[in-house]
């Protein structure tokens, strides 16, 4: 069948949603004529990756980008949204010309997984396919336990997702068009969409050398090593895990935790690992490459993950393919990928600082090392078994051939 996929961002090597777009394009395109509209930005990365590994016959992109006082004043992540919302209906223009030169059998908004935002491909005539769309919700005792100005941006993105979804004629419209939408968090949607809604999962994994080395030895040294990846970010759980680690390492002498990434924490992070007496075990190491990420997951022994309102990351499927048991949230995508199978899933209580409930976490696996090397013996079973790219590529299949 002939399928025309908008994907926002579709490129490997940087994980995340870039990385689910690509593989899953590449899979698609197996045995499907597949076309997927960009952002023309990543036209020198696509050629620069097709050097190396050549596209499938069957796969093709469409660059796209708005005029480019668009893009100066979008500058890396501001105005992101206002700039997103924009590219979405340039690519129902984009879509409707490519539509009038070849027929498709279906269109589907495959990358940009906001459910509050319109999705450009909704404009064309057809079979059409949204998501996987989704948001969180984020626990009401994490909420008692952020800063103001973190709670308070937590209601303002409240605000703007009831607004969008309720409001704005485009994204009425998006969800209107939609013959199914694929969601994982399809409890958060609105019940107006219930007969259309139907569970995906959000996020795939390859097992590729590139994105993890699984461990051929999955025992621990005299020191535990404790990694968190990802942005620092207050919905990301970087705070979190810094502060459960630090309240860990008072009752072991032997653990080190280490942070890869950067963002608006990382000067309150290095603050307070600073004024800790056990902040010298702590190690910020900033952003990394994809090689020294892949290389940190390999050496590590548990990877802290308590991230929350936010759907399953890459890095964590990466930690789990590696070998790696993870410590998260109960509640959340994260939560329901690892369960109590991969790791251990925080449940949090409201006499109980989470933090204090995710160093409790790390104190059962690092006392018990069976389970914990059972569970990261799990881990990289799971990843393979249920977030392949092929088992997505199925799924996603069977949904186009019902439309069909």
């Amino acid at each position: 069948m002939r399928v025309l996929i908008s994907a926002y961002t579709c490129e490997t090597g940087r994980g995340s949603e870039g990385e689910i777009g690509w593989r899953l394009v590449h899979e698609l395109a197996k045995r499907h004529d597949v076309h997927v509209i960009v952002r023309a930005n990543l036209r020198p990365v696509h050629e620069a990756e097709l050097l190396k590994s050549p596209r499938p016959e069957r796969l093709s992109f469409e660059y796209f980008d708005l005029p480019w006082i668009f893009r100066f004043y979008k500058k890396g992540k501001r105005f992101f949204l206002i700039y997103y919302y924009l590219w979405q209906i340039g690519v129902g223009l984009k879509a409707w010309q490519l539509q009038r030169q070849k027929e498709y059998d279906v269109f589907h908004h495959l990358i940009g997984g906001m459910d509050w935002m319109p999705a450009g491909l909704a404009f064309c005539p057809g079979p059409f396919v949204w998501g996987p769309v989704g948001s969180e919700d984020t626990h009401p005792i994490i909420l008692r336990h952020l800063s103001r100005r973190s709670r308070m941006k937590e209601k303002l993105r409240v605000a703007l997702r009831f607004l969008l979804r309720t409001c704005d004629p485009f994204t009425r419209f998006t969800a209107f068009r939609a013959d199914i939408v694929l969601s994982h968090t399809p409890e958060n949607l609105p019940t107006r969409l219930g007969s259309k809604v139907r569970f995906a999962t959000q996020t795939g994994i390859a097992d590729h050398p590139s994105l993890a080395r699984a461990k051929a030895d999955l025992s621990r040294g005299a020191v535990l090593r404790l990694l968190y990846a990802g942005e620092l970010k207050d919905w990301k759980g970087a705070r979190m895990a810094l502060d459960a680690a630090l309240r860990y390492f008072e009752t072991d002498p032997n653990a080190e935790l280490e942070i890869i990434g950067d963002g608006p924490l990382r000067d309150d992070m290095l603050a307070v690992a600073g004024a800790n007496p056990h902040g010298d075990r702590v190690h910020f190491r900033g952003r990394t490459s994809m090689p020294q990420l892949v290389d940190a997951l390999h050496e590590a022994d548990v990877f802290l993950y308590p991230s929350f309102h936010h759907g399953l990351a890459t890095v964590v499927l990466q930690a789990m393919l590696t070998g790696l048991p993870i410590i998260c949230i109960e509640g959340d995508a994260t939560g329901r990928a690892v369960r109590q199978e991969a790791g251990i899933t925080v449940n949090l209580s409201k006499e109980r600082d989470p933090a204090d409930d995710i160093a409790a976490a790390i104190k059962a696996l690092a006392s018990d090392e069976p389970r914990r090397q059972a569970l990261a013996m799990a881990s990289r079973r799971i990843a393979l078994d249920r977030y392949s790219y092929a088992r997505l590529c199925q799924q996603t299949e069977d949904i186009y051939k019902k439309l069909i």
